[in-house]
């Protein structure tokens, strides 16, 4: 889900071959869930210029 400029959300779903890249830190109920982002995709820059980075799916 991104977030426009008049924070109105936008969901899209991912293909079942897809994930979202982050970093997991800390220990037990401290953690925390950092999102890798990248340039938007072609034709989604008016959602938000930043998008999560989206890799194929580790098996």
């Amino acid at each position: 889900m991104e977030k426009d400029e008049q924070k109105v959300s936008h969901w899209f779903d991912l293909e079942p071959d897809q994930s979202i890249e982050g970093l997991v830190i800390g220990e037990g109920d401290q953690q925390r869930t950092y999102v890798i982002t990248t340039e938007a995709p072609t034709g989604k820059e008016w959602v938000h210029d930043r998008w999560p980075l989206i890799l194929p799916a580790r098996p």
